[in-house]
C-alpha cells in the first residue's frame, strides 16, 4: 500500500475517533483551568484596583503591565518555579494520555469507554515515562549539536552574501532543519511507544533497538508518512491563525467568540495528535504483516 493510501486510511480512522478527541480536549481544558485559574484570580485582584483596569480586555496596556511587574517583581522566582512546575505537570499529563491514545488505536474497536482509556493510561505510563527520559539526550543532540553544525554551514555559505536574500533564506533553512531534526526524533520514539503497546513489551531499551532496525530499513517511507501528518497539522494551524486574525475583538461577545474558536483549534490539535499515532500504527501493521507474508513464502 502506498504512503498516500496509508495516510488516507489513517485519516479515516482518526475521523472516527471523535469521542477520544473530545476526551483529550476535556482533560487538557481541565488542566488549563487548574493552572490558569489561580493566576487569573491574582491578576484580577490586582487589576480591579488599577487605574488601567478598564483597558485590560481591550488591549495589553503598557501602564498596566508596568504596574503589575513592579508589584510582583519580588515574587518572580516563585512565579518562575510555579511556571516550571506547570510545564513539568503538563509533560507528565501528555505522557499519561499517550498511553490511552495508543492503547485505543492499537486494539480492535470495542471497549473504548473511559474505563478502558484510563486503564491504558495507567498501564503504559511508566514505560512511556522511561521512553520520554530516554529521548531527552537525543533531542539535545539534534537541537544542540546537529542543528548547530547545520547553522554553522549555512552561516559560512552566506557570510559574503551581497544581498540580504541569502541570509533570509538561510535563516528559514535553519528553522526548517531544526523542525525536521526534532521531528525525526519524535517519530522514532513514537514507534518505540507503539512497539511497547503492540508487543506488550516492558523493556524500553530492547524495544528501542528493535525500532531502530525497523525504522532504519524503512526510514524514507516512515518519514514521508510522518511529514504528511505534519502537513495536516500545519494546514490546521494556518486556518486557525487566519480566522483568528480577522475575528474582531474588544467586546465580551466577541471575546467569547475568539475563545470558542481557540477551543475548536485545541480540539483540532487533539485530532492531529491522534492522526500522527494512527498513521504510524497503520504503517507498522502493514510492514509487519508484509514481513510475515515473506517469511511464510520462504
Amino acid at each position: 500500500m502506498s504512503i498516500l493510501k496509508l495516510f488516507a486510511k489513517a485519516f479515516g480512522s482518526t475521523a472516527r475517533q471523535g469521542r477520544l478527541a473530545r476526551r483529550l480536549w476535556a482533560l487538557n481544558f481541565l488542566f488549563s483551568l487548574l493552572i490558569i485559574a489561580p493566576l487569573a484570580v491574582a491578576i484580577h485582584g490586582h487589576a480591579s484596583h488599577s487605574l488601567a483596569a478598564d483597558s485590560v480586555l481591550v488591549r495589553l496596556d503598557v501602564h498596566w503591565l508596568t504596574d503589575l511587574s513592579t508589584r510582583y517583581m519580588e515574587s518572580a522566582p516563585m512565579l518562575l518555579a510555579l511556571l516550571a512546575a506547570a510545564v513539568l505537570a503538563y509533560l507528565l499529563l501528555v505522557v499519561f494520555l499517550n498511553g490511552g491514545v495508543i492503547g485505543r488505536l492499537g486494539r480492535p474497536p470495542g471497549a473504548d469507554g473511559p474505563a478502558a482509556f484510563f486503564h491504558d493510561c495507567g498501564l503504559y505510563f511508566w514505560r512511556f515515562l522511561r521512553v520520554a527520559l530516554l529521548s531527552i539526550p537525543f533531542y539535545l543532540i539534534a537541537a544542540g549539536v546537529i542543528h548547530r553544525l547545520v547553522a554553522a554551514l549555512l552561516g559560512a555559505l552566506t557570510r559574503r552574501a551581497a544581498t540580504e536574500w541569502p541570509v533570509i533564506i538561510a535563516s528559514g533553512l535553519r528553522l526548517l532543519a531544526l523542525v525536521l531534526l526534532l521531528g525525526i526524533v519524535s517519530m522514532f520514539f513514537d514507534y518505540v511507544k507503539i512497539g511497547l503497546v503492540t508487543r506488550g513489551s516492558r523493556k524500553v531499551l530492547k524495544e528501542a533497538w528493535r525500532t531502530l532496525k525497523f525504522v532504519g530499513r524503512r526510514f524514507f517511507r516512515a518519514w514521508g508518512l510522518y511529514l504528511l501528518a505534519g502537513l495536516a497539522f500545519v494546514l490546521l494551524t494556518l486556518a486557525y491563525l487566519e480566522v483568528a486574525r480577522v475575528l474582531p475583538k474588544g467586546t465580551p461577545p466577541l471575546v467569547l467568540a475568539v475563545f470558542v474558536w481557540q477551543q475548536m483549534y485545541v480540539l483540532g490539535r487533539q485530532f492531529s495528535r491522534i492522526l500522527f499515532f494512527a498513521s504510524e500504527i497503520e504503517f507498522a501493521r502493514q510492514e509487519m504483516s508484509g514481513a510475515r507474508e515473506k517469511i511464510r513464502e520462504e
